[in-house]
């Protein structure tokens, strides 16, 4: 949609839609509580005393999401004068939060009956729910705005009033699991028990992964955040990429750590991720100022230079399960949150530093180096739990590669001689593949050639 959306939009406009979003998005991270990991874990922990016990376990939570949710959008409105002040310059009416946080609370409520069929191994039923939101809040979306001339307004009632109707259908399709007959308030306490010590941890990650939202937003307005914004939604390329990564890879990590040859296949793994990550990072910001120009218009095309910088945040998202290896194996989970506070409270200072005078750049920049922050101290630690011997140097080599190529690529390849940036390209990307496997594995490669 980002094509239609960058041509229905002003800068100002998206900016507008970013920031309300980013906001929404805290009052979602307030909501949860949680509840997402309880049900997950209580479902199949119940499953021995029967079908009833999970339909009173899913039940209670959709019961107190309702309560504690309607609750928490009810105080967040309350507030919605105040943010409109400090972000907005009392621009927008409370309606616009009302109906923004409201959309948080029915996107849980929907998102809950999906984790359903996910649990239920109904994978079709699952896709079904998430796609069919997607949907209807984009042709939502075009009527409010396009045919009724809603603007901004018009956004967030469509998206809105998806989430209420995708709930509709996806709480239809877990029926036989919804049971509204009494107040099963009697699991409440157990389940925010084992919910509310993961809040801190969400919190921290919202805050790891949005506070350029915020330093943007407060020194620059609305219209850099709008260019800001189509930058990012280029660099989930990576994103997309990352998360796959982490689907495929946590049940192998899982297995490895009890293995002895674990050790041996995190470095391994270590090494092929970051050497071909690096390498899509290339790609993707060789690509991205046709890409811009492709799918956007004129308005947003000086945020071609983002999308590079901001690959990087999704690439150490990603490598973080693999550097983190150690905390899991020992159990130490509680030490992520640590990791994760002292990593917003150097990412709100590199925000604090380079926003005000490099804009939309700088919060990039300030991201990306947060997240390597985060992942470099995590193997730290990790390392001491459980010795894997990840290589630094070759880490170093091939971060150092990709930042290089990304700013020489931004400042002045860019306008090079299309040979020299591809021959510039295929040089890095050389070296980054060739320190993607270690030594005795390579030298097992060549050996063939050199006997012909």
């Amino acid at each position: 949609m980002l094509p239609i959306y960058t041509r229905i939009f002003s800068r100002s406009d998206y900016g507008t839609i970013e920031m309300l979003t980013v906001i929404s998005s805290f009052v979602g991270a307030i909501l949860v509580m949680g509840m997402d990991s309880a049900q997950s874990m209580y479902f199949f922990k119940n499953k021995e005393e029967g079908k009833s016990a999970q339909v009173r376990l899913v039940s209670s939570i959709l019961q107190w999401r309702l309560l504690w949710g309607t609750f928490i959008v009810l105080l967040s409105t309350l507030l919605a004068p105040l943010l409109n002040l400090f972000f907005f310059n009392g621009n927008l009416s409370v309606l616009y939060f009302a109906i923004a946080f409201s959309s948080a609370l029915f996107a849980q409520v929907m998102s809950q009956s999906s984790e359903v069929m996910r649990l239920l191994y109904r994978p079709w039923s699952y896709i079904g729910i998430t796609i069919s939101q997607s949907l209807f809040a984009a042709g939502l979306i075009m009527v409010f705005v396009l045919g009724w001339k809603m603007g901004v307004l018009g956004f967030f009632i469509g998206v809105a009033l998806s989430s209420v109707l995708v709930s509709i259908f996806g709480w239809y399709l877990a029926r036989e699991y919804l049971d509204f007959s009494q107040l099963q308030k009697d699991l409440w306490p157990k389940l925010i028990r084992f919910g509310a010590p993961l809040v801190p941890a969400g919190l921290a990650l919202y805050f790891m992964s949005s506070a350029d939202r915020w330093f943007i937003q407060y020194f620059h307005g609305p219209s850099a955040l709008g260019l800001f914004a189509v930058g990012a939604k280029f660099s989930m390329l990576m994103a997309f990429a990352a998360e796959t990564f982490r689907k495929a890879w946590w049940p192998i990590a899982m297995d490895s750590m009890h293995n002895a040859d674990g050790p041996e296949t995190f470095r391994m793994i270590s090494r092929l991720y970051m050497g071909l990550g690096t390498t899509m990072i290339i790609i993707v910001t060789l690509l991205s100022p046709w890409l811009v120009e492709l799918l956007t218009t004129n308005e947003y095309y000086s945020s071609w230079p983002i999308v590079g910088i901001l690959a990087w945040q999704s690439l150490f998202y990603g490598f973080f399960l693999i550097a983190s290896a150690g905390i899991w194996k020992v159990e130490k989970t509680s030490l992520n949150l640590y990791l994760m506070l002292a990593s917003t409270a150097f990412g709100l200072v590199l925000n604090w530093l380079l926003v005000p005078k490099y804009a939309e750049v700088g919060a990039a920049i300030a991201s990306a180096i947060t997240y390597l922050f985060w992942v470099v101290i995590s193997m730290v630690v990790s390392e001491f739990y459980w010795k894997i011997g990840f290589s630094w140097m070759v880490f170093a080599i091939q971060v150092s590669c990709g930042v290089v190529f990304v700013v020489w690529y931004i400042v002045e390849g860019f306008i090079c001689n299309l040979y020299i940036t591809l021959i510039v390209s295929l040089l890095v990307m050389g070296i980054l593949l060739l320190t993607s496997i270690e030594k005795p594995k390579l030298m097992s490669l060549i050996r063939p050639f050199k006997t012909e």
